[in-house]
């Protein structure tokens, strides 16, 4: 047997080599000794002495408990990466709408309905500890999620006891207790050695490596954006780092300057490129104008273009150049990501050549390389250093990749559930 969990509440369960691989659900630093439940007969002298489960007057055991190699992570940090696989607040609708048209829900309640209970739940307060064996969703649901004597009712369940979870996937549930405070903690375990142990799946297929399909390619103006946004990531969003690749700069970096990328979005799409990809401009003149002309073209479903994003805090900068120093808006002007780390208290941006196609002047903000390599340095997030602009970068360019998974998971679901 194979299962996900969410401590002891059963999510999803294969058997043999028919199992779904939940792999992408966790980084490789997730794989751990976690425990592996097993059943001994009540009257088993050899196990007299373990938990007795006891689920009805007619049906007791004794509960096993053995340490395995398998992945854990909370709850937390398992929903953020469900985004970044297509796992959407709207793509659950989509997937609750779609089961429920053909037959398969057991409930009464409509989506909304549903997310607000899973939210409200106080399911922290759930019996999760490893004594009193483990439990199907529907009865956890029952019993910790809808209140009142109408529980059962509501749930309509005819699946207490076989596992199954009717209309609601493993992914669904996960994503709906991502806004629950009581959840977050909460481990979601795959327990998957007993298949791997009997030979049903070679070791390599638990791996806990992201698939190509679903990784996303990074393309920048240049080498500093890349290492920017990569250590932007490592630092700030680890847990998703390896979902994102990179250009690779250890030789030379073939797409530096705005014109070179431009024309590399034009081949990329030529050749219908078939990764995920999002190329991203600097928020300065010669960007701005490279990532409009980007952006008339007819771009790919699988790929966005993107410049890094206005911020109120570079509207009033201060800036030198022809007219003296003065306070200026340097969105789509001198924005380029340096612009973006903490600069320091009193940061310049120095006016340096006229752009005729924007009719605007390009800037640079001064002492950009040794901004950079102060970054670079930090080998984890260092309190009083102002993150709020690569925060705004990040939100930006995940939330960009989630979309593209959302539309990728739902024409799966469509193809998979078509309209009658």
């Amino acid at each position: 047997m194979i299962h996900l969990t969410l401590g002891r509440v059963q999510l999803d369960w294969g058997k043999n080599g028919g199992f779904q691989n939940h792999s992408a659900l966790f980084r490789p630093g997730d794989l751990a000794d976690i425990p592996y439940f097993y059943a001994a007969d009540e009257d088993d002298p050899e196990s007299a002495d373990l938990p007795l489960i006891r689920r009805s007057d007619n049906f007791s055991y004794r509960l096993i408990t053995e340490m395995k190699q398998g992945y854990s992570a909370p709850l937390r940090t398992v929903a953020r990466r469900l985004l970044l696989l297509g796992y959407t607040d709207d793509y659950c609708r989509a997937e609750f709408k779609a089961l429920i048209e053909i037959g398969y829900a057991n409930h009464d309640f409509g989506f909304d309905d549903l997310k607000a209970l899973m939210s409200a739940a106080n399911v922290g307060a759930a019996n999760f500890r490893p004594d009193v064996g483990g439990e199907h969703f529907d009865r956890f649901f029952a019993e910790h999620v809808l209140a009142g004597p109408e529980a059962k009712a509501r749930l309509q369940s005819h699946t207490l006891d076989d596992g199954e979870i009717s209309g609601l996937s493993a992914y669904t549930i996960i994503r709906l207790l991502a806004n629950n405070p009581t959840a977050q903690e909460l481990p979601v375990t795959w327990q998957f050695a007993d298949v791997a142990d009997g030979g049903w799946a070679p070791s390599e297929s638990f791996e806990a490596a992201i698939r190509q399909p679903n990784r996303f390619l990074i393309v920048t103006e240049g080498t500093s954006d890349v290492q920017i946004i990569k250590h932007a990531i490592e630092l700030l969003a680890p847990d998703l780092a390896d979902f994102f690749d990179f250009v690779d700069m250890r030789e030379n970096y073939p797409f530096s300057g705005t014109g070179n990328l431009y024309n590399f979005v034009r081949g990329l799409i030529s050749i219908r490129i078939q990764n995920n990809v999002v190329v991203i401009f600097d928020n300065d003149a010669e960007g701005v104008f490279n990532w409009e002309r980007s952006t008339r073209l007819n771009h790919l479903e699988n790929m966005r273009i993107v410049k890094l994003p206005d911020r109120s805090a570079f509207e009033k900068f201060r800036t030198i150049g022809p007219t003296g120093e003065q306070r200026a808006d340097i969105n789509g002007k001198a924005a380029a990501i340096e612009c973006y780390l903490d600069p320091g208290p009193e940061p310049m941006v120095r006016w340096t050549s006229y752009d005729q196609k924007r009719d605007c002047y390009q800037g640079v903000i001064e002492g950009k390389e040794e901004i950079a390599r102060q970054f670079l340095g930090h080998k984890k997030p260092e309190l009083g250093y102002d993150y709020s602009g690569l925060e705004s970068i990040l939100t930006m360019l995940i939330g960009e990749c989630v979309r593209i998974s959302e539309a990728e998971a739902k024409a799966t679901l469509e193809a998979e559930c078509p309209d009658d």
